[in-house]
This record gives C-alpha cells, structure tokens and sequence, in this order.
C-alpha cells in the first residue's frame, strides 16, 4: 500500500510538470521521467549521501522546456531526500 501511495505522488507530480510545459516538445513526458530519475540518483558514502544525480542535471542545457525539466529533477531530489528519512 504504501508503494502505491509513493506511485501516485510520483504520477501526479509528473503530470503537473508536464502540463507547465512552455513548448510541445517530441516525448517530453519520457524525458520528465529521465530527470527524476536523475535527480534521485545519489551514491552513499559512510553514510553521507551525495546527490550526484543532481549535480550532474544542473550542468545540463536542455534547448526546450528548461524549468519543467529542472522542475522534475529538483522533485527527483525531493523525492530522493524524503525516502531517506522514510528509511
């Protein structure tokens, strides 16, 4: 139950960022999906976690809908930071 609960918020924050999409974009939902995806990507080092993810979207320059893409990959982290201290 509670995966699904977590499946709903990831569908339905995908869904918000794609309908705050500046520009029609070829597969712009698939893309979302990528820099979430991005954005939970982390590496835990003796216990410190390094959003490596992240980081490495921040050094992307997307041509078409930046803020929507930097918007999923920040909720990536969000995402990322609160499964953290779920566990």
């Amino acid at each position: 139950m509670f995966f699904v609960f977590w499946l709903i918020v990831l569908v339905i924050g995908i869904v918000i960022l794609y309908n705050n999409r500046e520009q029609e974009e070829e597969l712009l939902a698939l893309k979302l999906v990528g820099y979430y995806l991005l954005g939970t990507f982390f590496f835990s080092i003796n216990g410190l976690v390094l959003p490596i993810g992240f980081v490495i979207s921040l050094f992307m320059r997307p041509s078409q809908n930046r803020g929507v893409k930097r918007g999923s990959a920040i909720f990536g982290l969000v995402l990322m930071i609160i499964g953290q201290f779920i566990i």
